[in-house]
């Protein structure tokens, strides 16, 4: 696989990630009932773990980019 390729994946999986762990975030700040909330009508998860969920993709995105970029 072409690193190219392997740097956006990851890059873009690390900035969304972090995006949606944000928004959780914000929502649990801004209304701390929102824990038990679903994250959309069609998606039946709870607010808490799409966050924990979206902070490890975040995470591996992060990792696989620094570990691509640091084999250089």
């Amino acid at each position: 696989m072409d690193n190219k390729l392997v740097v956006t994946f990851s890059k873009t999986a690390f900035l969304f990630g972090l995006l949606v762990w944000f928004y959780v975030i914000a929502m649990q700040i801004a209304h701390p009932e929102s824990v038990s909330w679903t994250f959309t009508y069609w998606l039946r998860i709870r607010m808490d773990f799409v966050g924990e969920l979206a902070f490890v993709i975040s995470l591996i995105g992060f990792l696989i980019w620094q570990f691509v970029t640091l084999k250089k």
